[in-house]
């Protein structure tokens, strides 16, 4: 079952006449890297759940998430090294049986063994009733549910173990920046961090009016949103786009401008607008000179066209 061994992940530096010229230094935090089939962010998440459901005897995983979705990837891929049936429900009836418009990320979770099943926006809405729970309970008796995006408290307790990698690799980080899907990962980094009130985490969220989440961050990290304290964070909602799984050409530039650079892929999805938002910020004068950068490489490159 899942263990930490992987979880070394570098710490690279980005050098480059731009963050010389604000005075900052870089690093990207490279979570892409962890682990062979369930890359970045996911993988902490997982971690504790895939230990839970063998303890319940489950065999099975089920799930749920949109067509873009790294964690129907990841627990598709979960299920595949560690041995569970997957099963996914997907938000969008109109994908049902047209495979020519699914997502690079749907074809690979189904190539990874995931049965998927799409449901209407309306009964995806019930994901989080008791009742629809409930029914999914009975008709799946072997499955583990994972609520949408993996976020629940095993999934934050999985982000200890990074958060004490990126202190040892970079003690004197100022600012560390994450992509935001449903929260999880941002709660973690927050309730993990070792205190220090000159710390800011901030979250760029990857989709539209997303400040509905902060109350479950609050409630997962144990720390009120931009609260001053030890560290403080901020969900970031202005660098998303036209919303989740959507572009610009502003955001599709700074993806071109620091793959260019840096030569580490990035996704679309969630970390090329967390790559977008830093660049505004800086651009902005949101980050003092001497600042010690962080920005977390959560992975999701599975979602990429193969080429």
């Amino acid at each position: 079952m899942p263990n930490d061994h992987k979880n070394d992940s570098p710490m690279t530096a980005l050098e480059h006449p731009l963050f010389a010229d604000f005075g900052i230094d870089v690093w990207m935090k490279r979570d892409d890297l962890n682990h062979p089939a369930i890359q970045g962010n996911k993988w902490h998440k997982l971690k504790h759940n895939l230990e839970a459901a063998k303890a319940a005897g489950k065999s099975t995983l089920l799930t749920f998430g949109g067509a873009y979705s790294n964690h129907i990837a990841a627990t598709a891929a979960a299920g595949q090294t560690f041995g569970f049936q997957t099963i996914g429900y997907i938000r969008g009836d109109e994908l049902a049986g047209r495979p020519e418009r699914w997502s690079q990320t749907l074809h690979t979770a189904q190539q990874n063994g995931m049965q998927l099943h799409f449901l209407s926006r309306s009964d995806y809405r019930l994901k989080t009733q008791s009742d629809f729970l409930d029914t999914l309970s009975a008709k799946h008796p072997e499955a583990y549910i994972l609520p949408e995006g993996g976020t629940n408290q095993a999934a934050v307790q999985g982000f200890q173990t990074l958060s004490q990698t990126i202190e040892s690799q970079c003690p004197s980080w100022t600012h560390l920046f994450t992509a935001v899907g449903t929260g999880g990962t941002l709660a973690g980094l927050v309730k993990f961090a070792t205190p220090n009130p000159q710390r800011h985490i901030l979250g760029v969220a990857s989709l539209k009016q997303a400040d509905y989440l902060i109350p479950s961050i609050e409630a997962f990290s144990g720390v009120s949103h931009n609260a001053a304290g030890s560290p403080s964070w901020h969900l970031l909602t202005d660098y998303c786009g036209p919303g989740y799984g959507q572009t610009a050409p502003d955001i599709k530039e700074a993806r071109y401008w620091f793959e260019t650079q840096f030569h580490i892929p990035l996704d679309p999805v969630y970390t090329n607008k967390m790559v977008y938002g830093f660049l505004q910020e800086l651009h902005s004068g949101q980050i003092p000179r001497g600042s010690k950068v962080v920005l977390y490489h959560s992975g999701g490159l599975q979602g990429n066209p193969k080429t």
